[in-house]
């Protein structure tokens, strides 16, 4: 599977799509607090650091972008200083802005104050009214003038002010043969049902005020699993991708049943943002001709890695590629290797190293790699390849081939992942430390700080060196001497 989807990652086409609706500026103001304030028991927070991103509509066309589409994002600032932030963050990452600045408007602002990994409160600014008419002209003419130009647009419709009834009404006007990719992700839905959108994407919240039903805490997949066809109704659109947070996704077509996407475990959950993700990672599959499957796969990955950072967040390519490595032990190249450290960097994951030839793998083995994976939260194992064990410990070694040694240090628990290495002009794990940067690189007790050509790098890079002890009376050539010196025992025959 991790092929095949690598497979489909690399051929994500590169569509131009529009995105429209509600530009939000999410603020994060991080600190310490070790005190309250003599006013009112509240803690203090100390501000260390002060981050602006892309929100809402605009994390949605990120998040595009990211993925690899040609984007233009069409939406309504302030005329304040917040509106001038947001274009010129969106101008940073590569997307097109049509922003109409509308002077009766506040951007709007989410400020959430963070003491360590605690958020403490949120505070919101800005204008959340239907805008005014002069500026629903401007983006009504702006769709009229341009709706050709794309492959597809993105409705992120957040309900404050900017999709109005005659905005869709104009959508529906210049699509009157549904020939357009039409995806809307909306907290009120049954607004688009003429619109006959291609993909909507409700969360269970919403799809439970749109069925007008009560809401429950288990069980939520089966309990609307048989509800397509009336999602159908109410929306209109082709596609529902019905998502349920922990418990995955259910996936609809013309309100029938497709699948029941699971969803991907992880450790921390930030879930601001996840479904701008979800809904632009199933957009691009659709686009690049996935099935739905795959395509509810794709968008399941995307959205598991940017709830695993902090922040508002967007998911690339080469993170999806890294993220389907992640769920496979055998990587194939250092670009793989780097991608899948990136990915564990962003989830603040303590990344450990080792490297050895594992030729016959044994107690002494297994104990040490133990140890090792208990120094981090994840355990990266590099094994020289067959030719490289050759010119270390000679022609007659190694006793067992690449892809054996690889298959049985895969089935330990304690290892992550596996990649080999090794070349005529350097036997040293150097490079793939390199595209690691490991936090701790360790070795078994024959070994020494000073006897490591590795080391000066690992400490270069910002990590540490760690000499764990070995099992005495454990190694790969004294278990070689044993076989070759116990007496082989003779049946008789006859």
């Amino acid at each position: 599977m991790t092929h095949q989807f690598h497979s489909l990652v690399n051929n994500l086409h590169q569509p131009a799509v529009l995105v429209i609706g509600d530009l939000i500026l999410d603020t994060y103001l991080r600190g310490a607090s070790t005190r309250l304030t003599p006013e009112a028991p509240v803690p203090v927070v100390d501000i260390t650091s002060h981050t602006c991103v892309p929100g809402g509509a605009a994390n949605t066309a990120i998040n595009l972008r990211y993925l690899g589409a040609d984007v233009t994002f069409a939406g309504i600032v302030g005329e304040d200083t917040a509106g001038k932030e947001a274009q010129a963050l969106l101008a940073k990452e590569g997307i097109h802005t049509f922003l109409i600045s509308c002077n009766s408007r506040n951007t709007i602002v989410k400020t959430r104050v963070i003491a360590g990994s605690q958020l403490l409160t949120r505070y919101d600014e800005g204008t959340e009214t239907p805008v005014p008419d002069g500026c629903e002209e401007k983006l009504i003419a702006f769709l009229e003038n341009t709706f050709d130009n794309y492959d597809a647009i993105v409705i992120a419709d957040y309900n404050k002010g900017v999709i109005t009834p005659p905005i869709i009404a104009a959508l529906e006007r210049l699509n009157p043969d549904n020939n357009k990719f039409i995806a809307v992700d909306a907290k009120r839905l049954d607004l688009y049902r003429s619109l006959r959108p291609s993909l909507v994407k409700p969360n269970y919240h919403e799809v439970m005020q749109l069925l007008q039903l009560p809401e429950t805490n288990s069980y939520r997949a089966e309990q609307l699993r048989d509800m397509g066809s009336a999602i159908h109704r109410i929306t209109g659109a082709r596609v529902v991708a019905l998502t349920l947070d922990a418990a995955g996704a259910l996936i609809f077509k013309d309100g029938e049943t497709v699948c029941h996407t699971p969803a991907y475990p992880v450790s921390e959950v930030n879930v601001s943002g996840a479904g701008d993700t979800y809904i632009s990672a199933f957009t691009m599959s659709c686009l690049s001709g996935m099935d739905l499957r795959d395509a509810s796969e794709m968008a399941a990955a995307a959205a598991a890695i940017v709830i695993s950072k902090a922040d508002t967040a967007y998911c690339a390519k080469g993170e999806l590629m890294a993220f389907f490595s992640m769920h496979h032990k055998y990587l194939d190249s250092v670009s793989q290797l780097k991608e899948v450290c990136a990915v564990y960097r962003a989830q603040g994951k303590r990344i450990v190293f080792t490297n050895g030839c594992f030729d016959i793998l044994h107690s002494g083995h297994v104990n040490y790699l133990t140890r090792a994976r208990e120094l981090g939260d994840v355990l990266i194992v590099g094994i020289n390849n067959d030719e490289s064990i050759k010119r270390l410990k000679g022609s007659t070694r190694p006793i067992n081939q690449l892809q054996d040694r690889m298959e049985v240090l895969g089935g330990l628990g304690a290892v992550n992942h596996i990649i080999p290495f090794g070349n005529p002009g350097d036997d040293t794990p150097i490079e793939l430390i390199r595209a690691i940067a490991p936090d701790v690189f360790t070795k078994g007790g024959d070994y020494t700080r000073e006897g490591l050509p590795e080391a000066e790098v690992v400490e270069e890079l910002g990590g540490i060196v760690t000499i764990l002890p070995v099992v005495p009376d454990r190694s790969t050539t004294s278990l070689i001497r044993r076989i070759h010196t116990t007496p082989v025992l003779k049946v008789a025959q006859g």
